[in-house]
């Protein structure tokens, strides 16, 4: 506790999250004071260049230092991190862990990677991390897995988790638009990065993954476990028969358990029922399903990313530890990845579920009966086939949609249709996600 009465805030960064931390800090000092009964005072922010950085047009000049031993010889309790990235940023981190001083961060690459270190320097040093706004912006996707649903086993969870992401999605299938003209309107408007390859690879929704995962199934992950599958090289045409289908598709983040003590996680682009949930998140928003065995299904839904919204969800971390109560639930419940045991992941070829096939097939009597016999031969059962109208004697897509299948036998046999003189290029294959049961 600082010497004063008050509660001291010290904060890493200021860039354009940052600004809004501080900015709430500043302007609702009052209010928060009369929530949670004691003051909380930023009094250090440190950047990387005090000649360049915005902090001064936000704080007073006398707060702002570029100097690591000034701004760890403030008197605070709570450090915030809205630097990101690691290097010297995790060991500011650990710094301020190792002098008692909790931490509050949005930095969700730097706890896939090393949050159990993390946890476990706070635990030895009756410190707390809080994390809310490394997942899902001001949507409390974490809090609530935290402690709301305490009560359930989780038993899946997924959750459109990129807004980057999504808002192309949305713009290829609301509007027709090309992967690459979806693309460039997002960056024209700020919501893809200019090197968009974390965003559109899914990097940073399996990051995400990592930690959500973690919670809601009490285990150890790393991200390298998980398989990711981006959305760059998404077709318009396969999402063109998706709605034909009655699909909408969407970039999941998705972790399920399979019998008692067994999970599936992977980040790739799926196939959802137009008329669920899930297809109806559009543009840069975010969502998380979660079903639980007595909640049932839960949804969380809202502003994923974004100064404002990531700026809620950090002051109000730093005023739950303020509060006291926090810190005390981080202490004594098991709910952190240091007290984990790894996750035991079923192989990827066992994961079963429905999907979404397509080729390019020769147009000529019996291709299809071909195509159609490989599968079976791997014990894929269908559930549709379009084939378009076309010239006899040219190449045609065809989509096949299948019943629950094994991954792995679907990919064996796709390979063995890919070897046919009469398929041209590689087949697609999408997953098509089916809502649990409650």
């Amino acid at each position: 506790m600082s010497e004063s009465n008050a509660i001291g805030i010290g904060m890493i960064g200021c860039g354009t999250v940052g600004g809004g931390v501080a900015k709430l800090l500043l302007e609702q000092t009052d209010l928060y004071e009369r929530r949670i009964g004691k003051r909380v005072e930023l009094r250090s922010v440190m950047v990387r260049d005090c000649d360049t950085e915005t902090a001064s047009q936000i704080v007073p000049k006398s707060m702002v230092t570029c100097d690591a031993e000034a701004f760890f010889g403030t008197d605070m309790d709570i450090v915030i991190e809205v630097a990101g990235g690691a290097g010297p940023i995790a060991e500011f981190f650990k710094r301020a862990l190792k002098e008692g001083k909790h931490v509050v961060t949005a930095n969700k690459a730097l706890l896939a990677k090393q949050g159990p270190e993390l946890f476990a320097i706070a635990h030895e040093n009756n410190a707390s991390i809080a994390f809310e706004a490394s997942c899902g912006g001001g949507i409390p996707f974490v809090t609530a897995l935290q402690f709301g649903l305490m009560a359930n086993r989780i038993n899946v969870l997924y959750g459109i988790l990129n807004g980057t992401c999504n808002y192309i999605l949305s713009e290829m299938t609301q509007k027709g638009k090309t992967y690459a003209e979806a693309l460039s309107e997002a960056q024209e408007k700020g919501f893809a990065e200019a090197d968009p390859t974390m965003d559109v690879g899914g990097h940073d929704t399996a990051q995400k993954l990592v930690i959500l995962g973690s919670l809601a199934f009490g285990a150890r992950i790393e991200e390298e476990q998980i398989p990711c599958e981006g959305i760059d090289n998404l077709d318009l045409a396969d999402i063109g028969f998706g709605q034909e289908l009655g699909y909408d598709i969407k970039l999941l983040g998705i972790g399920e358990r399979v019998g008692e003590d067994q999970f599936s996680l992977r980040v790739q682009p799926c196939f959802v029922h137009a008329d669920s949930m899930v297809a109806q998140v559009s543009g840069s928003f975010n969502a998380i399903s979660v079903y639980g065995h007595s909640v049932g299904h839960t949804m969380s839904y809202g502003r994923g990313a974004g100064r404002e919204p990531t700026a809620s969800a950090i002051v109000s971390d730093a005023l739950n530890i303020a509060s006291g109560w926090y810190p005390k639930a981080f202490a004594d419940m098991k709910l952190w990845s240091d007290g984990h045991d790894p996750i035991n992941l079923i192989d990827p070829d066992d994961l079963i579920s429905r999907f979404y096939i397509r080729v390019n097939a020769l147009d000529q009597p019996g291709v299809i009966a071909e195509v159609t016999k490989l599968l079976g031969d791997s014990g894929i059962s269908l559930t549709a086939v379009i084939q378009h109208e076309i010239n006899l004697g040219q190449f045609v897509p065809l989509a096949i949609t299948t019943h629950d299948a094994r991954q792995g036998d679907v990919i064996a046999a796709l390979k063995k249709i890919e070897g046919l003189s009469t398929i041209e290029g590689s087949p697609v294959c999408i997953h098509i996600v089916e809502e649990p049961e409650g």
